[in-house]
């Protein structure tokens, strides 16, 4: 299998890669999903992170939203792993055809991928939606309780999709259309029986589709092939 999947990418020249969960964890972010975690969180806000993280929380109950996302979503920041560097080098050889992140943390801008479409958006945008003002991470931190607009005092929305909300059209449409375009689509630490992967990935008409993820999971066969195992190290011996 990993001599197919060398060869296959040994040979394409529009890769489109899609990032998910598996690239957090890996890259040292937290997985608030995990099922310890999921249980501790919700034993201490009495709420679920989906609920928490949803547009209704932060419309009606800002103060609650802000406390854990602060304290459990953008103080927990991932850095790139390899797999960046590695998708960054593709880039370079002017390879890549696009990376489709559905991660919220800004990984491969951080890593200088510049073809990088954020399907769910990035916890470094956020915006007053009053003024539309931007700030940067470190003032939603620094901010003692709810953050709001140095100017027009509205207080601050992270630009990531939020629970309950529709997503954006125009990003979905990019990747689709990256996906149309592409010889070979890598999937990276994904449910590939989630619908909004399914949504960009079902524009893909070739043979290529490969996935890369840490374990077993039944929507894996969706691929055209598989590699199970660390996925940094999955991806440098298959690019080699």
């Amino acid at each position: 299998m990993l001599d197919t999947i060398k060869s296959i990418l040994k040979e394409s020249n529009r890769i489109v890669f899609i990032t998910g969960l598996g690239t957090i964890t890996e890259s040292g972010g937290r997985d608030l999903w995990d099922s310890s975690l999921f249980y501790a969180l919700e034993k201490e806000y009495h709420m679920s992170p989906e609920e928490l993280l949803s547009a209704g929380e932060y419309s009606s109950r800002k103060e609650r939203f802000y406390k854990f996302y602060k304290k459990e979503v953008i103080s927990y920041l991932p850095k790139p792993s390899e797999t960046f560097s590695l998708i960054k080098k593709l880039e370079d050889e002017g390879r890549l055809e696009a990376v489709l992140s559905f991660n919220i943390f800004g990984l491969e801008k951080i890593a200088g991928i510049k073809r990088t479409v954020e399907l769910d958006g990035s916890v470094y945008d956020n915006y007053c939606p009053k003024c539309y003002k931007k700030f940067d991470i470190n003032y939603l931190l620094e901010s003692p309780g709810i953050p709001v607009c140095d100017t027009c005092k509205k207080a601050l929305r992270p630009n990531i999709r939020l629970l309950g909300e529709r997503v954006d059209n125009d990003l979905y449409t990019m990747g689709c259309v990256a996906c149309t375009n592409a010889d070979t689509v890598v999937v990276l630490g994904c449910d590939l029986g989630g619908g909004k992967i399914q949504y960009v990935t079902g524009h893909y008409k070739g043979c290529n589709l490969i996935l890369l993820a840490n374990e077993e999971h039944y929507s894996d066969k969706y691929a055209d092939y598989v590699l199970y195992g660390n996925i940094s190290d999955n991806l440098k011996n298959v690019l080699e």
